[in-house]
């Protein structure tokens, strides 16, 4: 071999050698502390942080590695294991889970029924039970009226009894300070409950004759008050012009007309008087456009499902902007589909911070495109218009976001892991998909560790999106060394689960962060710093209830 041969030779192996300092980082990389549902060796969650992801991702319905009622066995337990210690963290965390993290309904509902027997006689209990004040940031877990049907309903089938008296205390209060508008539009609820509890309320509105009536009495003895919102103008035009059919005073083809005409000017009515909920919006987008051509009204839309602090406050998620978007574009192509699609870009993509300038460097976004992942499906087969987003398809729409700010590389991975190119200009919808639009098999996240080593690249920071359920390959702890040792430096990881199976790829600690969820609060601690990695239950402890 020729000396500037060997010379190359040298300068490569040195510059293979990891510092002294990433050596160290090396030694320190923990072992596998446990087995995940496949039987591979994996990290385990402390029980906080299982709770936390559970409480955020689950929608107790079956997963591809366990049943609805694992699941809920599951849940029993820890909460059971968690509040003996620490009643109030337990309670804090589905305050948190409901009320300012993801917002998941059914797994919060079935927590706070389960908490019941672990908080009574707290002096917290009533207020647990009671309305989160959205403008101060505090209260109980009653985000909306309905979660307090949600919530009797389980605790019912759960226990065979009626409510527990903090539930008592707590939903009579939430009603005792509802108003008008919200005791008539969730009155179902409202009579549901006030049954059991018996609140009293001085709320009052003016009949049509301008007297003044006590609205929960009303409700409670049968007087039809309704609210002013779209369900009721809609059910109440269709009625009229039902009756004006049978009546004989118009035609069946002239009814057709009339009520596209009235459903139009009521929808204009509520989105210029403002009382069509962001929520309302998005999912009666299709119903709008199907009644009107008119350009204002249209653009009034887009400026509601566009409004980035309307879907942080209605605790909007991506799935909910993206599944609008289907309908969309399931039913229309015109001028106006169009501006409302470019809307719902514009509102998810304006929802998260500009993270190219709060993550500097280079970025990976490792994807999980097992066969897992894709469990969900995304079309109902009994009803061709209900959309249902699979893990895959959230994991893709974040991967795409994080890469349109930031230019990251992006691997996909299952049995195999490959790079994938795209085009950082395009939809960022369209672009989900297509980073995600292969099933790769079994969940080997050493290869992708291996494929991002071999490249060459130096990462800053790596984000995972998976449901952590690694089932072949190398010890992923020993695939995370070989990567550290191979580019010299331990990047900081952010591992984002879907499935909430109480397990890590890596272990939570000095540089590795773990997030259950997929909605903004991901986004908001990743701009914001590089990373405590007890932040979420930092969060959920500052919960005051």
């Amino acid at each position: 071999m020729k000396m500037k041969d060997r010379t190359k030779q040298l300068k490569n192996n040195l510059g293979r050698m990891a510092p002294k300092e990433v050596v160290t980082e090396i030694q320190n990389i923990p072992e596998e502390d446990g087995v995940n549902v496949c039987g591979f060796v994996t990290y385990s969650l402390e029980d906080e942080l299982r709770l936390l992801s559970m409480l955020n991702v689950l929608k107790t319905e079956k997963q591809f590695y366990r049943s609805e009622d694992e699941q809920i066995v599951e849940l029993r337990d820890l909460i059971e294991k968690l509040a003996i210690a620490d009643p109030y963290f337990v309670a804090q965390c589905i305050v948190y889970s409901r009320c300012k993290g993801e917002g998941m309904r059914s797994i919060n509902h079935l927590a706070a029924a389960l908490l019941a027997p672990f908080i009574s006689g707290q002096e917290y209990a009533k207020r647990f039970y009671g309305a989160w004040d959205k403008k101060n940031q505090k209260g109980g877990c009653i985000f909306r009226p309905d979660d307090m049907s949600n919530i009797k309903d389980v605790y019912v089938a759960l226990n065979k009894s009626s409510l527990s008296n903090a539930m008592k205390k707590g939903f009579a209060s939430y009603i005792e300070n509802m108003d008008a508008y919200l005791l008539t539009k969730y009155k179902k609820t409202v009579i549901d409950i006030a049954n059991l509890v018996h609140p009293k309320s001085n709320v009052t509105i003016k009949d049509e004759n301008g007297k003044e009536v006590n609205v929960l009495n009303a409700l409670m003895n049968g007087v039809n008050i309704v609210a002013d919102t779209w369900e009721t103008a809609q059910t109440k035009a269709g009625q009229e012009v039902a009756q004006a059919v049978r009546e004989g005073k118009i035609k069946e083809e002239e009814a057709e007309k009339i009520l596209k005409e009235a459903k139009e000017r009521n929808w204009k009515s509520l989105i210029e008087d403002n009382k069509l909920g962001i929520l309302a919006a998005l999912r009666n987008i299709r119903s709008i456009l199907n009644v009107t051509e008119d350009d204002d009204l249209v653009n009034k839309l887009c400026n509601i499902i566009s409004d980035s602090k309307k879907i942080r406050e209605g605790l909007i998620m991506p799935y909910q902007i993206d599944m609008a978007r289907e309908m969309v574009l399931l039913s229309h192509n015109n001028m106006n589909s169009r501006k409302v699609l470019e809307a719902l870009n514009r509102g998810y993509e304006k929802s998260v911070p500009n993270l190219r300038e709060a993550l500097p460097g280079k970025t990976l976004v490792i994807v999980d495109c097992s066969g897992s992942m894709s469990w969900i499906n995304c079309i109902n087969p009994k009803n061709k218009n209900y959309y249902r987003s699979s893990c895959k398809d959230k994991a893709g729409l974040i991967a795409a976001t994080i890469a349109k700010s930031t230019y990251a590389d992006v691997i996909r991975f299952g049995n195999y892991a490959e790079y994938v190119n795209y085009d950082p200009t395009e939809n960022v919808f369209e672009l989900g998909k297509k980073l995600v639009d292969k099933n790769m098999g079994g969940t080997n996240f050493s290869i992708a560790l291996k494929k991002a080593a071999e490249s060459g690249k130096v990462y800053d920071r790596i984000i995972i999106l998976s449901d952590n359920e690694s089932n072949c390959g190398i010890q992923v702890s020993k695939a995370y060394k070989n990567y550290v040792r191979a580019t010299g430096k331990e990047p900081y990881c952010y591992i984002v689960d879907f499935a909430g199976l109480g397990h890590s790829l890596l272990k939570p600690g000095n540089k590795v962060s773990f997030y259950a969820g997929y909605g903004f609060a991901m986004f908001d601690d990743i701009a914001s710093k590089e990373f405590d990695p007890m932040k979420h239950i930092n969060k959920v402890r500052e919960i005051i209830i």
